[in-house]
């Protein structure tokens, strides 16, 4: 069981960076709910909608988040550690990143 403990961790961090991720989403949207619009930075979210902005546990820099006319693209880096553009394990080319997009795009988008 010791040999797997590694990747259980990494499962685990995995999950508690989406949680985190979905937590700011969260507090994107009630923010949008409130201001009809979604803001130019998570600074913005601070402490009205989160206590404080959270980070990435993989990288210890902040969330990337890139609002457009339509929506955002939130993402934290995954395991590897690197930035892949918010590219994540179901794109083509396969990324590491672990992300959040409004509007959530149609299949095969």
């Amino acid at each position: 069981m010791l040999p797997a403990f590694p990747k259980i961790q990494d499962a685990v961090d995995r999950l508690e960076q989406a949680e985190t991720n979905f937590q700011v989403a969260v507090a994107l949207a009630l923010y949008r709910a409130d201001t009809g619009r979604y803001p130019q930075a998570l600074i913005d979210l601070a402490p009205k909608y989160l206590a404080a902005v959270p980070g990435n546990r993989f990288s210890g820099e902040p969330l990337i988040y890139e609002p457009d006319p339509e929506g955002y693209l939130l993402y934290s880096v995954g395991l590897n550690g690197q930035d892949d553009g918010g590219q994540s394990n179901d794109d083509v080319p396969k990324g590491d990143d672990i992300r959040v997009r409004m509007p959530v795009p149609e299949p095969g988008r």
